[in-house]
């Protein structure tokens, strides 16, 4: 029989409660308002008032109140439901009552404690439809600060209130039987609100449901600021329409056969294209681009920024996302938008090129999940996906805008070439005219022939600057895809560089340690012969990576068996011969191409180390690499065992930041770099059925020849 005798033990809060879930995690004030006013569209509100009384400079009467119409609170309301902490109502009631049945934006219980951010004192005053008793309930933060105060000089020991203790004062008033609704008077505000701060919240609300959406149509959700700005005097908070961006995307989803729109750039056009759901679920995504002119009309219409993407749940804002800052640049950018514009050598949009509304819902992306500080979202993979997702369609509307960049290009300097020979033809019409002309004729033609010299003299600077520019922006991003490939060549040619100066540092030991000895002559000759074979691996490892000191334009004549065969038992042959990875080469003596070696290289080069990654879970480990042959073309087939490409990434592999080896590595930038390699030399790479079944991969790499 025990003699233990079970009792319990209750948590409790400390009084600093109220600053951990109120202005602790809410640290901004735009979120903290937003917060707010999503509890009036909880409730069921037509129309919301926030009005800033005394806010410049604060005086004893400084307030923001926060009035709506919606449906009120009654007692039970108050004490099961506003006065529980991370209370579940909103969780178990997803729709406000009739007439909206809004899905409501509130889930987690705490939005209420951002009026400690605002103020240190709150009356809320609420109202039922039908009833003439308006309740009052007071909520005193500096009371919870004081007491706070007054603990920390207690010991642990002693006894004291805790969070749930501290008693809130409620009364009735009498109002009007025909009104209903909540006001929230916020008192002792604790920052001024200057002009610009209450321009930013009109901004900030405005976003509150997404642009050109029907959203407002079936939920009518009226927004109006009252402050002592001229400007905002008694403003009706307007969603910003959007009609000045250069171009427009809509993409959706079919719920029925679980796919998903996303976009798909290929030979110069932008089409949409339906794949299976994917982790983070079906959504729908308006994606707004702007170039120089658009953005300009929309700050001048708008007088603000374009800011990115915003994520809407049901119709509502998920978030504000961050923290505002006035440098847009130091702003967190929890999608990874602006992340992608380090390199500077290609065409990247950022969050000021860019307006887009992603809009989720509780019922299709469960798992996207908003952080409790509002201020991003819970890292899972449902989240991952999603960005994954938003940057996969920026990527191909760069990949579009940066073809109609090059076909403009192309067209200017055509355009260019035209002028120049028209002056050309003209100066020699006029030459002709000249002869037979009066002396007074002939010297007003001298003088058009010298001003059209020239015109032509500035035509022709013109077209040898454009072919200059043109010229230096090839090298830079030649300049970028080698530095990303040497970035995967240097790790192979430290590991190649380690284990070759292992060996020759044991063969010379033994030298130091037993020469001369006439008994070991046979073996001073095999480590001699080991070590030059060391050595030679060694340099050619060195003349591997010097070739990226070379011009990336240089042509030659290449043995293409010859280069991969380099690569295989040299390169990568220590890496290869320790895990066990058998290599093939079925590609004739006589293939010779006429292209940059170093390009050429760098292709099968990030090609195998993909592939080193893609088996290293395998046991029985292939690297296959044959050829085919016609009259204008080689087509080679690179292959391997490994994990293989699921189907659903099957489209997306060859975009940039893509990545399945994130863990061993991977960055994204491996088979973006193959096929803009393979696409300058005017070829194809697609991947198809794989040669090694059951499993793996195969891509199809098609080159045209050069004489």
């Amino acid at each position: 029989m025990s003699l233990k005798e079970e009792k319990s033990i209750k948590f409790n809060f400390d009084v600093s409660a109220y600053r951990l879930i109120g202005r602790e995690l809410i640290t901004d004030r735009i979120t903290a308002l937003f917060e707010l006013v999503k509890n009036a569209y909880d409730a069921n509100a037509e129309n919301v008032t926030v009005e800033f009384i005394d806010i410049n400079p604060l005086t004893p009467n400084s307030k923001i109140v926060i009035k709506d119409d919606g449906i009120g609170m009654q007692f039970s309301d108050i004490k099961n439901k506003w006065m529980v902490i991370g209370t579940s109502s909103k969780r178990r009631e997803r729709l406000s009552p009739a007439p909206h049945k809004r899905k409501v934006a509130g889930k987690k219980g705490i939005g209420r404690f951002a009026v400690d951010k605002l103020g240190d004192k709150l009356i809320l005053k609420t109202q039922k439809s039908g009833s003439s008793d308006i309740l009052c309930l007071e909520t005193d933060w500096s009371h919870y600060s004081k007491l706070e105060d007054s603990q920390l000089k207690l010991s642990f020991e002693d006894e004291k209130p805790f969070f749930t203790d501290v008693e809130n004062k409620y009364w009735y008033d009498t109002g009007d039987k025909g009104k209903q609704g909540t006001t929230l008077e916020i008192s002792q505000v604790n920052e001024i609100w200057t002009e610009s701060d209450i321009s930013r919240a009109f901004k900030e609300l405005s976003k509150l449901v997404p642009p050109n959406s029907t959203i407002a149509n079936n939920y009518p959700f009226n927004i109006t600021i009252k402050s002592p700005y001229s400007e905002f005097e008694n403003v009706k908070v307007k969603t910003q329409l959007i009609d000045f961006a250069t171009k427009k995307i809509e993409l959706t989803f079919d719920k029925k056969n679980k796919t998903q729109e996303i976009l798909q750039y290929k030979k110069g056009t932008l089409n949409k294209i339906n794949v299976p759901e994917r982790p983070c679920g079906l959504l729908k995504l308006t994606l707004y681009y702007f170039d120089l002119p658009a953005k300009r009309k929309y700050k001048k219409h708008f007088n603000s920024e374009i800011d990115g993407i915003k994520i809407y749940r049901d119709g509502i804002i998920t978030t504000p996302f961050a923290e505002y800052v006035a440098d847009q640049n130091k702003q967190k950018d929890i999608l990874g938008i602006d992340k992608r514009r380090w390199s500077g050598f290609f065409d990247r949009f950022g969050t000021r090129d860019l307006l887009g509304y992603v809009e989720i819902t509780d019922e299709n992306n469960p798992e996207i999940i908003e952080s409790t500080n509002r201020q991003g979202f819970v890292e899972n993979e449902a989240w991952e996906e999603l960005r994954k997702f938003i940057i996969e369609q920026i990527v191909q509307l760069e990949s579009y805008f940066k073809n109609v960049k090059k076909v403009e290009r192309e067209n200017t300097k055509s355009s260019l070439g035209t002028a120049n020979q028209d002056l050309k033809t003209l100066k020699k019409e006029i030459a002709s005219v000249k002869k037979d002309a009066s002396p007074e004729v002939q010297a007003k033609l001298r003088s058009i022939e010298a001003n059209l010299g020239k015109i032509q003299g500035s035509v022709t600077k013109s077209i040898k600057d454009y072919s200059k520019l043109e010229k230096e922006s090839k090298q830079q991003e030649n300049l970028f895809m080698s530095l990303v490939s040497l970035q995967t060549y240097a790790a192979m040619f430290s590991h190649m560089t380690k284990h070759t100066l292992g060996h020759i540092l044991t063969g010379a030991e033994y030298f130091y340690n037993n020469y001369p000895n006439p008994n070991l002559e046979s073996r001073f000759i095999s480590i001699s012969k080991s070590i030059y074979k060391e050595m030679l691996k060694l340099r050619k490892g060195v003349d591997f990576m010097l070739k990226y000191a070379k011009s990336d334009t240089e042509l030659e004549e290449i043995n293409l068996r010859e280069l991969i065969s380099n690569l295989f038992n040299n390169i990568y042959y220590d890496r290869l011969i320790e895990q066990g990875i058998k290599t093939t080469i079925e590609i004739k003596d006589n293939l010779i191409l006429n292209y940059n070696r170093k390009a050429l290289e760098d292709i099968f080069d990030n090609l195998i180390s993909n592939s080193i990654k893609a088996l290293k879970n395998k046991k029985d480990k292939v690297i296959k690499c044959s050829s085919l042959t016609s009259k204008n073309e080689v087509t080679i087939l690179f292959s391997d065992n490994g994990i293989g490409i699921k189907e659903k990434d099957k489209h997306r592999i060859f975009d940039i930041f893509f990545t399945d080896t994130a863990e061993e590595g991977g960055a994204g930038m491996g088979l973006y770099m193959v096929k803009t390699r393979v696409e300058a030399m005017q070829g194809s790479i697609e991947v198809v059925d794989n040669e090694l079944k059951p499993t793996g991969a195969t891509f199809n790499i098609t080159l045209p020849f050069k004489k």
